[in-house]
């Protein structure tokens, strides 16, 4: 089966790629063409969720291929089971670029981050949305950059919303983290069980 999702917006190409495996019988291959980084990312990773073989191929002029095999493992889910002991299945949800206002606020952002290094377990997700995503695209100096690539090091898994970093124009500029998108989103806030919020 072929689907094509160029020119569609997330979450999209992950909607009619979960569709369309649904439908598939197993020992099947999709393949579903993108025509961005963020989507080929995206569907990429829901496949890989979902237990079954991905791989994209770089078609030129930012159009990519995707191949999904369903019914054959892809490994991902042995993973998790390591890692169990050093997470708490939390999302931390994080909508602003600072908590509270001006620079205070600023401080504040960077002060709650940097604790969470010091827990002894820590949340298995941050999610960053509107302008959040600011803090993942900020200049890579930054005490907060150096603080969420420590958090990914550990395991954290990092994901900023794909349409809001469009929309701040600063999609070029991720430093940590992969980019998301709201099928990805709310699995992750349903599947967790809680979600903190700044």
């Amino acid at each position: 089966m072929i689907i094509d999702c160029k020119g569609l917006v997330c979450p999209e190409p992950v909607l009619k790629t979960k569709k369309a495996l649904e439908e598939l019988p197993n020992d099947s291959i999709l393949e579903v063409s993108v025509d961005n980084v963020a989507s080929k990312e995206n569907v990429l990773r829901f496949a890989s969720k979902q237990g079954f073989s991905a791989d994209a191929e770089d078609l030129g002029g930012n159009v990519f291929k995707i191949t999904i095999v369903k019914g054959y493992e892809c490994g991902i889910v042995a993973q998790t089971s390591s890692n169990e002991s050093k997470f708490l299945n939390k999302v931390l949800f994080i909508k602003d670029d600072k908590v509270g206002e001006n620079e205070l606020g600023s401080m504040l952002v960077v002060g709650f981050l940097k604790s969470i290094l010091e827990l002894p377990k820590l949340p298995q997700t941050i999610i960053f949305v509107n302008k959040g995503v600011l803090l993942t695209s900020a200049d890579e100096s930054s005490d907060v950059i150096k603080i969420l690539k420590n958090l990914e090091e550990k395991g954290v898994e990092i994901f900023s919303c794909g349409v809001c970093l469009d929309f701040y124009k600063v999609s070029d500029k991720l430093k940590v983290g992969k980019i998301g998108n709201a099928y990805g989103t709310i699995e992750t806030l349903f599947n967790s069980e809680g979600t903190i919020s700044i």
